[in-house]
């Protein structure tokens, strides 16, 4: 079983380029990722952090960013995703945690907010659809139809008579 209550968010330079990750072992992960910078036969060598340090002549800084005591993956998960958005890291290939690419991710995230503020955005669409109004030539008629009916005969009509 993992102890969260040690976690950390750390933070990978290479020159003007940033990473954020988490772990619950900061020596073990840096180690990992001195690995993956060196080692052709892993499956991470070809990362796009691992790619921007070496073309950095292998110049990287790896620091702790903030101690995060967490009880589980998924708030150490949310916390990097929090603080890799505030520092706009560019070295992230996915959203923190998901295993989406950022793109996947935004279009997963607004289809879920697209799913849960429909009805309200809807009930609303439809409430001012419903709205009347009064028209210059006297007649009661549904906001939304307003444009229609001014060039309708009846309004048409009757806005000659008014002006009579």
């Amino acid at each position: 079983m993992t102890d969260y209550s040690k976690s950390v968010i750390y933070t990978i330079k290479s020159k003007d380029n940033i990473y954020v990750g988490s772990t619950v072992n900061f020596r073990a992960r840096k180690c990992h990722h001195k690995g993956n910078i060196t080692n052709e036969n892993r499956k991470a060598y070809n990362f796009k952090l691992y790619k921007t340090i070496r073309q950095n002549a292998g110049e990287w800084d790896m620091q702790p960013h903030s101690i995060f005591p967490c009880v589980s993956k998924l708030e150490l998960t949310i916390e990097e995703e929090r603080v890799r958005q505030i520092l706009k890291a560019d070295l992230n290939s996915q959203t923190c945690g998901t295993g989406m690419t950022r793109s996947e991710y935004k279009k997963q995230h607004n289809k879920q907010y697209h799913e849960t503020h429909y009805d309200k955005y809807k009930d609303d669409a439809n409430e001012k659809k419903r709205q009347k109004v009064t028209c210059e030539c006297g007649c009661d008629v549904n906001k939304s139809y307003l444009s229609a009916h001014r060039k309708s005969k009846k309004h048409i009509l009757l806005m000659e008579k008014l002006n009579q």
